[in-house]
């Protein structure tokens, strides 16, 4: 064996040894039985970071259709957002497909391609037996969002045309415009001039369109900008660099931000103080059209610039509404220890940075070893200060 093969055969031995010992595992795959459509249908889910420790907090949903080719970066990228405090944290449930055609159409558009026609029964099995089945096994808040590619992303338009209230917010990539003469179009335009009030977020999308897809997406859009009922708040977008199947990838991200739009707290931001704050996430709320908590992060932020100022009780004050608000968060305990070691308080600061540990071991946090760390050094120097002068 010479040398290149020896390396190729080692890198491969290390990478399956590396392989079995740390998994990286995005959601889990389960299966329910559906009356509505006579079949048993796939379907993929991921948790927010927070959702093993944060008993009681609820998240909002985002629904992809395709999930056996959509959820995987929907999952990663609406984590990496939540992480960054780009959005709030979200479950992410991919629906897989079995007949796209059939599903997510509104007619058996035979002329051009049978079989379709059934998106109104794929939108009963959503409203009828999925949604109510995530929503009475996990901690849903009731936000909904809808997302869908191309065939899947005429159902999304479908359904906010059809039944608006299903969802909150509306994501439309690249929608098939072209079904049955235009029928997304004319049903859009039919659904708005008899709407007076449409309380909904819609995000569209289109890649490197030309021709006759392309005329459809601009009338798409000046169907939006002139038509649109009151309350209805739209985005479009073009991705002109990428290709129809590309810019899913690209697209969700942008639809997500545009959605929760405001909501990152930029650090040039943090000289307006506490109560400018507070309105902001007002205001962000209220163009949402859903009540959303000031994120544990940006409290935290003003907490330890208080700390750096001196303000040592107000910043107490920022690290306890955090432990209050989420009393199995490590984080907000170790914080709040650290509150407390500024002041001097060192039996209440190693109590903190003790519960802090216990919680992190109870629902194994990755930041464990940081912890006890802080644990060991807060009592070190509780130690020192109540040690005897010799």
């Amino acid at each position: 064996m010479n040398f290149r093969n020896v390396w190729l055969f080692l890198l491969v031995t290390i990478c399956a040894t590396l392989s079995a010992q740390a998994q990286v595992v995005v959601g889990q795959t389960h299966s329910i039985r559906s009356t509505v459509l006579n079949e048993d249908r796939n379907y993929r889910i991921s948790l927010p970071e927070s959702y093993t420790w944060a008993k009681d907090r609820r998240y909002p949903v985002l629904y992809v259709l395709d999930g056996e080719s959509q959820f995987l970066h929907s999952a990663v990228s609406a984590g990496y957002l939540a992480k960054h405090g780009e959005t709030p944290e979200m479950i992410v449930v991919g629906i897989d497909s079995n007949v796209r055609i059939r599903d997510y159409t509104q007619t058996d558009w035979r002329e051009a391609w049978a079989g379709g026609g059934g998106a109104s029964n794929f939108k009963k099995f959503l409203s009828a037996e999925l949604i109510p089945a995530i929503e009475q096994t996990y901690r849903t808040d009731g936000f909904r969002v809808l997302s869908g590619h191309s065939a899947a992303g005429q159902f999304a338009l479908y359904c906010l045309t059809s039944e608006p209230s299903l969802f909150r917010a509306y994501i439309a990539l690249s929608p098939s415009l072209d079904w049955d003469h235009n029928l997304p179009q004319r049903s859009l335009e039919k659904s708005f001039a008899a709407t007076r009030n449409l309380e909904a977020f819609l995000y569209v999308a289109r890649s490197d369109d030309a021709g006759r897809a392309l005329v459809d997406y601009k009338r798409l859009v000046q169907t939006l900008k002139t038509k649109s009922p009151k309350g209805l708040r739209w985005f479009s977008q073009a991705f002109p660099n990428e290709t129809h199947s590309s810019v899913p990838l690209l697209a969700q991200i942008d639809a997500l931000r545009h959605l929760y739009f405001g909501y990152r707290f930029h650090d040039d931001m943090m000289g307006k103080g506490f109560a400018y704050a507070e309105q902001h996430f007002r205001k962000v709320s209220k163009t949402v059209g859903w009540q959303l908590a000031l994120p544990q992060g940006v409290i935290n932020e003003f907490a330890y610039e208080a700390l750096a100022q001196g303000k040592t009780q107000e910043a107490i004050g920022l690290f306890k509404r955090n432990v209050e608000a989420s009393p199995n968060s490590a984080d907000a305990w170790g914080s709040l220890a650290d509150g407390y070691a500024k002041a001097g308080s060192w039996k209440d600061a190693v109590q903190a940075s003790e519960r802090a540990v216990a919680v992190a071991t109870e629902f194994a946090r990755p930041n464990l070893s940081y912890f006890v760390g802080q644990a060991k050094k807060m009592n070190q120097q509780r130690n020192q200060v109540t040690a005897p002068s010799q």
